[in-house]
């Protein structure tokens, strides 16, 4: 639990309410030159059906996360297809609700005791799923930045982030194949650094799924695929504005929202998520009520497709969190 739950030191905490506040009156600033009139005009005629698609679009989050941690689980994952599904539609309300670390600490009790997972075992499924996380948001950045009319700069950005992304990933396949080395230096050395070597070869047992291309390359296309379901759904919502947007603009939508999640902030990440995506449409000069209509619809079905299944799990399971799971 304190692994996820930790709370930061105090100089941190200032330095991310001070980002707060002026992120706070940055926003305020921006809402007060809008015409808050045209903002509901334009979300009062969006197009009910493809609001209605992009809702059930954004709830395949769950199930295609589910498919990621099999893959970086493997056999080990016992638990039936739909208990992993409901495990993650809760961690996902949980995120939402609450926080990253929230959502960290939900997985961890949820992973030991309903999927039935060791202690070890969770903390590296959740490492590595951060791991697979961050590097698909750094190829979906990278992606959007190369693809990007209009700016040469930002282009070789996007380059240099791909490219990072594929050095950093080619680092970390070797370290997971360099548990014998990692001994044969330890042995090398004196006792206080031997420690330390040692422990870095231990943690190469846990990085099985990295050692194997099939699975590795699954668990990345799977949450590159959660990534591309809110690219479709803001297409819908797009269309269902009439905002006229090719698919770089979506995925340079998406990117943003990415980033934007990075940053700790108010649960269900309000404001940053629509400061994101009006930012995205900005670029490509839509009109700011109409961009922010359909960020605004965009983040409402959202949250509705994330915090629904799991506040259902919970109102109809109360003990959910508490129960181990049925034996095989």
């Amino acid at each position: 639990m304190t692994l996820f739950a930790q709370a930061p030191a105090s100089r941190s905490r200032l330095i991310w309410i001070a980002i707060w506040a002026l992120l706070a009156v940055g926003l305020a600033f921006a809402a007060s030159s809008l015409s808050w009139s045209d903002v509901l005009n334009a979300a009062l005629r969006a197009d009910p059906l493809w609001l209605v698609i992009a809702l059930l679009v954004n709830l395949a989050n769950a199930p295609l996360w589910s498919m990621c941690w099999r893959c970086l689980v493997g056999r080990s994952l016992q638990a039936k297809p739909f208990g992993v599904v409901r495990v993650l539609a809760v961690v996902l309300a949980a995120i939402q609700a609450f926080s990253v670390l929230g959502g960290g600490a939900t997985a961890f009790v949820l992973v030991t005791g309903r999927l039935g997972l060791s202690k070890m075992a969770a903390v590296s499924l959740l490492a590595l799923d951060t791991l697979t996380t961050g590097l698909t948001k750094t190829l979906m950045v990278g992606a959007a930045l190369a693809v990007l009319p209009g700016s040469a700069l930002l282009r070789g950005i996007g380059a240099g982030l791909l490219a990072a992304a594929a050095v950093a990933l080619g680092a970390f396949i070797a370290f997971s194949r360099s548990r014998e080395r990692l001994y044969k230096m330890a042995a090398r050395r004196n006792a206080r650094v031997r420690v330390w070597i040692e422990r870095l070869g231990d943690m190469t047992s846990h990085l099985d799924v990295v050692r194997s291309p099939a699975r590795l390359g699954g668990a990345v296309f799977f949450m590159f695929a959660r990534r591309m379901c809110e690219g479709l759904a803001a297409w819908c919502v797009a269309v269902a504005c009439g905002i006229p947007v090719g698919p770089e603009i979506i995925l340079l939508a998406v990117a943003a929202i990415a980033i934007s999640t990075l940053i700790p902030g108010p649960p269900g990440h309000v404001g940053l998520y629509e400061l994101a995506v009006v930012g995205a449409y900005q670029w490509v000069g839509i009109a700011p009520e109409t961009a922010l209509a359909a960020a605004l619809l965009q983040h409402a079905l959202f949250l509705v497709s994330v915090l629904a299944p799991g506040a259902l799990i919970i109102v109809l399971d109360p003990g959910f969190a508490g129960r181990k799971p049925p034996p095989a």
